[in-house]
């Protein structure tokens, strides 16, 4: 945590200025407001969910009350026939086996069944089942004692609701069913209930009766006071019981089959086509006296759309105060940030050695005071720097004439003491084309040691150079020199490249007798304007701590110089080109040596 909070405070103190101000005023003002907005943002709108929710619940229990005293209505009716003792006397007078005038009490009973269904609306049919299986039947829809809704059952004791009547002592009221009346399709929910002869309770009961009742009177309840809005449908209830059966659907075709118990309720309502692609909320209450549940469904944003309304002008308002104080910071922010950018400039120019150049700024405050005492500044600097490179050039031409008197004078002794032994063992011809090539290599060496030649010229004298060292080390190693035309004209400075192949010979090719290999190649690129030279040896290499002391740039200058190696070599094209020049050593240790040098291309 502690190495966290460190990585945050540094990362902030390398921002820049106006994002250090812009950050601190968003953390500190901006984004608490926010927050604290959000929030309010966030109670109210649970309040109001928590409020829809009540609402809802409440219409629902109310709704469970007004289904109840309706059952209850029906329920009564289906009382009255089995209190009725004329219906009783008349069902009795069926199940005798020999009844003359059985035509005339099914008439009766008929005339019965119509006075029941006129007690209250929505009856679709009563039957009256005997328990030998004998039924009187009246559709109200049909207006029928033939056709109706049970006229393809062969036994009308087989029928749910006559079977869970037979299987209960009271009232039952059996699930929404469909039912074919005629040809068309109803949906329909039924009370049961079985009728016993009190004068004769022994012989047990002599029939059930069965009122159907349009599940379009449940419906009606549920969808009261729901209008259908302009922007669609919002809101629906409706009921299933104990099992899980739709008892009351607005959608007439989905009452009377089970609600598929994977599905929520809200995805049962969007599985029947209602209310698709919202975001939903579900209200429930259990009748625990009829075991019905009790479904409320609506869209949580329509209901809430006020409440949408006023939080997105809440938010509005407040991003656009945001937006104006950050714009208002932004805007003073860039005022410092061009200023000290200004500066910066200045200051990046110096860092590249423009000492003439001059801050101008337009502001009398602080940055304005910075800005004129950088000028001074700087104008005393470069009244100080001139000095300095006079003096520095005196002390360079010094330097320069002191490493170029340390060549090593054991290279004259140990060549003459070769062409020496070279007399003795060959004759005078060749001792004469050695003292001639000597000659050239000194006069060529104290001559103007100091000034620049053409490359071809330096070449020439390498070659005469190297040829005197085959001859001292008995052709121990062979070498090429490869100059392309224009890299011929490029001026470098006498004895440059000498360092670098005596280094090769001397310490590369150090106790080997043959088969030694020495290699320069110098080329030019027009496009960069450096003069590429690469000496390569296959002698004994160096080990890599001294190869990272060559590559170190800075080392070399800073050497004592009291050695004729690559150190004092380093040195040389420093002072001679400063930080224009570079190079690299890379080499293996028994396989060889290349040092490539990047040197600027100047004019004689």
């Amino acid at each position: 945590m502690k190495n966290l909070r460190n990585m945050w405070l540094t990362w902030f103190k390398n921002l820049r200025l106006w994002k250090k101000i812009l950050l601190a005023f968003l953390l500190s003002s901006i984004l608490p407001l926010l927050m604290v907005q959000g929030i309010m943002l966030y109670i109210n709108s649970k309040n109001m969910q928590e409020k829809m929710d009540e609402l809802m619940s409440n219409q629902l229990r109310q709704t469970a009350e007004r289904v109840e005293l309706t059952l209850d209505i029906y329920t009564n009716v289906v009382y009255q026939a089995y209190m009725d003792s004329e219906l009783v006397q008349d069902i009795n007078y069926l199940l005798e086996k020999e009844n003359p005038d059985k035509e005339m009490r099914e008439r009766d009973i008929y005339e019965r069944i119509q006075e029941y269904g006129m007690a209250a609306e929505g009856i679709h049919c009563i039957s009256i089942v005997t328990r030998d299986g004998q039924d009187v039947t009246y559709d109200f829809v049909q207006a029928s004692v033939v056709e109706n809704i049970w006229s393809g059952c062969e036994d009308m004791r087989e029928i749910p609701p006559c079977r869970a009547a037979r299987e209960a002592s009271g009232v039952v009221i059996t699930p929404t069913t469909r039912v074919l009346d005629g040809e068309k399709e109803y949906r329909t929910f039924h009370i049961s209930k079985k009728i016993y002869d009190y004068q004769n309770l022994g012989s047990g009961e002599i029939a059930v009766i069965v009122m159907s009742v349009d599940e379009k009177v449940l419906d009606n309840i549920c969808t009261a006071g729901q209008e259908k809005q302009e922007e669609g449908e919002y809101s629906l209830s409706f009921i299933t019981d104990s099992s899980g059966n739709v008892m009351s659907y607005p959608d007439s075709f989905y009452s009377g089959i089970p609600m598929n118990p994977k599905y929520t309720p809200a995805e049962f309502v969007q599985a029947t086509g209602r209310m698709k692609d919202r975001e939903l909320a579900v209200n429930t209450y259990y009748d625990a006296k009829l075991g019905w549940t009790f479904y409320n469904v609506y869209d949580k944003n329509y209901m809430l759309r006020d409440v949408g309304r006023t939080q997105s002008l809440i938010l509005g308002v407040g991003l656009l105060i945001t937006l104006m104080a950050v714009g208002m910071i932004v805007y003073t922010v860039r005022l410092i940030e061009r200023s000290i950018g200004v500066i910066m400039a200045g200051i990046r120019q110096v860092q590249e050695g423009n000492l003439e150049v001059q801050v101008e700024t337009d502001s009398r405050d602080e940055f304005g005071e910075i800005a004129e005492n950088f000028n001074t500044m700087t104008g005393k600097v470069r009244n100080l720097i001139r000095e300095i490179q006079e003096v520095g050039k005196k002390q360079r031409e010094a330097e320069i004439r002191a490493l170029e008197a340390q060549i090593n004078p054991h290279f004259l002794y140990n060549t003459l003491d070769s062409i020496n032994w070279m007399a003795i063992d060959k004759g005078e011809y060749e001792i004469s084309r050695m003292l001639r090539d000597l000659g050239v290599i000194l006069r060529y060496s104290v001559n103007k040691s100091n000034q620049m030649v053409p490359l071809w010229q330096a070449a020439d004298w390498l070659e005469k150079y190297v040829g005197l060292q085959q001859m001292r080390f008995n052709h121990a190693f062979s070498f090429e020199l490869h100059m392309d035309e224009k890299a011929g004209q490029v001026h470098i400075y006498k004895l440059l490249l000498q360092p670098f192949v005596e280094n090769c010979i001397v310490h590369g090719f150090r106790g080997i007798q043959q088969g030694g290999m020495l290699r320069v190649d110098m080329t030019v690129s027009e496009e960069q304007g450096m003069l590429c030279i690469i000496v390569e040896d296959n002698g004994n290499g160096m080990p890599q701590e001294e190869v990272r002391k060559y590559n170190l740039l800075n080392q070399e200058i800073q050497d004592d110089g009291r050695s004729i190696g690559l150190i004092n070599a380093f040195s040389r094209m420093r002072m001679y080109y400063g930080s224009r020049v570079s190079w690299n050593v890379s080499s293996i240790p028994e396989v060889g040596t290349i040092i490539t040098l990047k040197i600027p291309v100047e004019e004689g």
